[in-house]
């Protein structure tokens, strides 16, 4: 046995030195400027760079069928099947790529037409689809499907820049749901209302504890803001599902302060979702809670046996016991 050992340690050390000889002698020869070496070399440096840029697959060809572009037109002929795939009517999609075209940089280029990269951006968020199953059911390479993919993303990205803002971001007239009678005093100066949510999201390995939310799965925290037409005027997105919504809210006042909508002096937003405890952060933003308005300006009281979504606290299950579960 110790022989054997013995052998094979002698042949990895003769293995080394053959390596070792081998990188000696040719950098020996590449070393030497006589012609000779210097077209070996330059053949060698060919020969690499053949293997690496012309070696490359077929194009890819299209089986008989339906091509990806043929799909997304079939599809936007019927009503019900364009909504199914698309979630939008056909006359909304075609609106939708008008404005993304004319407005906001969507182009056509020599593998795909715009009305073909939406369809795919569409189908892919709506369902949601993975870039696997857009490789096989448009017949596109996986790189094509993401630069289509993410050609789009950058139009819908303008697209919200540019809508999603206040109408009137100094806030000069107030909205005529304030002045009905139920309403108003209460909510005379309120410009809009504050929520966050929780979008689950697939993250990588190492950051599957930041991500996780208190319902076990990986979310990112979004905050809203939305005036009293149900129009959003301003999101934040990006934060952990780990993170507090204060924190949100802090990045989105210190951050994002110039697309933040402030209210005006003497006017306050309303919002859900962020603890009353923060006082000064309250008063110096010029915000009001909901539950204060309700519970102390309307004399509405705090309701009793809802759920606890509807009370804003988690209200314990009843307990049964054996007894009581014998009988039922």
């Amino acid at each position: 046995m110790l022989q054997d050992g013995v052998h094979a340690s002698d042949m990895g050390n003769e293995a080394a030195d053959s390596d070792e000889e081998f990188d000696n002698f040719m950098l020996t020869q590449f070393m030497d400027d006589s012609a000779d070496m210097g077209f070996t070399y330059g053949t060698f440096q060919l020969a690499m760079h053949i293997d690496t840029y012309c070696s490359r697959s077929e194009y890819r060809k299209v089986p008989e069928g339906m091509s990806g572009l043929e799909w997304v037109e079939r599809k936007l002929l019927n009503r019900q099947k364009c909504y199914n795939m698309f979630r939008m009517t056909p006359t909304l999609f075609h609106r939708l790529h008008d404005l993304l075209v004319e407005n906001y940089g969507l182009k056509s280029s020599a593998k795909s037409t715009s009305i073909e990269a939406l369809g795919m951006f569409l189908w892919m968020v709506g369902a949601p689809q993975s870039v696997r199953q857009a490789e096989d059911r448009f017949e596109r390479s996986m790189g094509t499907v993401h630069n289509m993919f993410y050609k789009v993303l950058k139009s819908v990205l303008k697209l919200a820049a540019g809508i999603i803002k206040p109408r009137d971001p100094e806030f000069r007239s107030r909205h005529p749901r304030l002045m009905q009678h139920r309403f108003d005093p209460f909510f005379k100066d309120c410009i809009g209302a504050i929520d966050g949510t929780h979008i689950p999201v697939v993250v990588s390995q190492n950051l599957l504890v930041q991500y996780m939310c208190r319902k076990n799965i990986t979310t990112q925290n979004v905050m809203a803001v939305c005036d009293f037409d149900m129009m959003f005027t301003f999101v934040l997105a990006g934060w952990p599902g780990s993170v507090h919504d204060m924190r949100v809210f802090d990045d989105a006042m210190n951050k994002y302060s110039n697309a933040f909508p402030h209210p005006p002096p003497g006017t306050f937003a309303t919002c859900s979702s962020i603890s009353t405890s923060n006082c000064n952060l309250l008063t110096l933003t010029g915000l009001c809670c909901c539950r204060q308005v309700l519970s102390g300006g309307l004399g509405v009281p705090k309701p009793t046996g809802l759920p606890g979504s509807v009370q804003g606290e988690q209200v314990p299950s009843p307990r049964v016991s054996k007894r009581q579960r014998t009988t039922r």
